[in-house]
């Protein structure tokens, strides 16, 4: 069986054709996944559907978890840290069900 979750995101790694149609499957494109097929384990998208499976799914082995971890950290380093007279712009990056969400904090 896979480790992928309903609802988690993933990244394509291989949109080669083989002699079918993938349905606009983008190499390096993050999609959400809605569910799995009962047969074989691929995973339902819900940004796009696979023409070839009766349930449009794809194989497993096209995709990879979006590593958040190394996001945060290139988000960090990234983000300058302003300061304007006696307020400072802070930025905290929480990770909440694996979507992040940015909180900006004014400090007076």
């Amino acid at each position: 069986m896979n480790n992928f979750e309903i609802g988690e995101k993933v990244v394509c790694t291989n949109d080669r054709k083989r002699w079918f149609k993938l349905g606009g499957l983008k190499k390096g494109e993050i999609y959400t996944i809605s569910g799995f097929n009962p047969y074989d384990g691929g995973l339902i998208l819900k940004e796009v559907k696979s023409p070839r499976s009766g349930y449009n799914a794809y194989r497993t082995d096209r995709f990879r978890k979006v590593d958040y971890g190394f996001a945060d950290s290139i988000i960090q380093k990234i983000l300058p840290v302003k300061e304007e007279g006696p307020q400072k712009l802070k930025i905290r990056v929480a990770s909440t069900s694996k979507i992040y969400s940015f909180n900006f904090l004014s400090l007076n």
